[in-house]
């Protein structure tokens, strides 16, 4: 059983060395949960050991989380809500568990003998459900990473590189994929004061398109306005006005909307939709009201509206690996030139079992992971 690691020992050394090993292992904290269900309730913070770089498989890599997004999605899936399901392959518990989250970014720590990963190197999962995010240590293999160039991510905190993966990327596609947009050409979205709303004005306005964005009515519009107005938005409007007659006169006077950006559905989207342009676009990438799009018949037939749908996981499972690259070093250098911000988060600090236990770990996931807050962040100390 030594043969492995190409030690001659008797078995008393080996005994004193494998104690050794143990006692000078990782021990990290994990977020896992072993059924679905309501996130606050069926997540649990468990502590476990890390393996030593001589157990780890050649192409294996001990990965230290440096921040990880807390992404809708992820909270969906731990619901059993979402398409991409998550493995109950780790055996952490003793059982068989998944760990939460899906988007992150983190440092090599040390890798197995034939691993192309190198120690100190910041790398981002690949897929969604191939392994979870919240998580102090996690071991990957080559194949579940992929590594951000030391000139892509200069100059940046860890949670801007963290966040490249899902809402700046999902906005760059979407401005980019769907319609040949040109200067004074217009965008209108809703969920305009999301993630990739957010993305959107601020993308747009370097390709010199308008964005119209729409949100949700609430009694702070004005500061939520005047904080988008500030990304690059040049209308916000609440959801509600989308009919009166003196708001599409303003938003006309824009230019012409050749691209509709849904993320709610319902009442609010067909209203929307009424303001593209003929053989404008729209294109749908979420459904936050959980109610349908309905498009009446005269805008396909008589306005040769086109409806699509896209999904960021499909798309990377689609394209090549150059093509994520450029697209990320593009997003991420907007981000060095002072040109891209994310999302505002809460931060969530998680220093990991050296510094708090279990279960204060467990108070702050539980916090963090309730519908009812804000967007937040982990973010890993050593």
């Amino acid at each position: 059983m030594f043969s492995r690691l190409g030690w001659q020992l008797r078995p008393r050394s080996a005994q004193r060395v494998f104690r050794r090993m143990a006692s000078n292992r990782i021990r990290a904290q994990s977020a896992v949960y072993t059924e679905t269900g309501e996130p606050s309730q069926v997540l649990r913070v468990v502590e476990h050991e890390v393996p030593n770089a001589d157990e780890l498989g050649d192409t294996q890599a001990v990965v230290r989380m440096l921040a990880s997004p807390i992404n809708p999605s992820d909270l969906n899936q731990i619901e059993g809500a979402y398409p991409v399901r998550a493995p109950f392959s780790t055996r952490i518990t003793g059982e068989l568990s998944a760990v939460g989250g899906n988007e992150a970014v983190g440092e090599v720590l040390y890798a197995g003998a034939g691993s192309g990963l190198q120690i100190g190197s910041w790398v981002i999962p690949q897929r969604a459900g191939e392994f979870g995010t919240w998580s102090t240590h996690v071991v990957v293999d080559d194949a579940q990473v992929a590594s951000v160039p030391l000139e892509w991510r200069e100059g940046l905190e860890p949670l801007a590189v963290a966040s490249v993966k899902v809402n700046p990327s999902t906005a760059y596609r979407l401005l980019r994929d769907f319609s040949a947009l040109g200067p004074n050409d217009c965008v209108v979205q809703n969920g305009a004061n999301s993630g990739v709303g957010r993305a959107v004005i601020q993308m747009a306005r370097l390709m010199g398109v308008r964005t119209v964005n729409v949100v949700r009515e609430r009694p702070d519009f004005g500061e939520l306005a005047a904080e988008l107005s500030g990304l690059g938005a040049d209308l916000v409007v609440q959801d509600r006005e989308l009919g009166d007659p003196a708001v599409r006169e303003r938003i006309g006077a824009l230019g012409p909307v050749r691209l509709g950006l849904n993320c709610v559905g319902g009442r609010a989207t067909l209203l929307m939709t009424k303001l593209l342009a003929k053989g404008a676009t729209l294109v749908t990438y979420g459904g936050m009201s959980r109610q349908p799009v309905t498009l009446p018949t005269s805008l396909l037939v008589f306005r040769d509206i086109r409806a699509c749908g896209f999904w960021m996981n499909r798309w990377y499972l689609s394209q090549p690996r150059e093509r994520r690259d450029e697209m990320w070093r593009d997003i991420l250098g907007m981000a060095r030139r002072g040109q891209f911000q994310t999302q505002p988060m809460a931060r969530v600090e998680w220093p990991g079992a050296s510094r708090v236990s279990a279960e204060e770990a467990q108070r702050a996931v539980r916090d963090a992971v309730s519908w009812s807050t804000g967007k937040r962040a982990f973010v890993f100390s050593a």
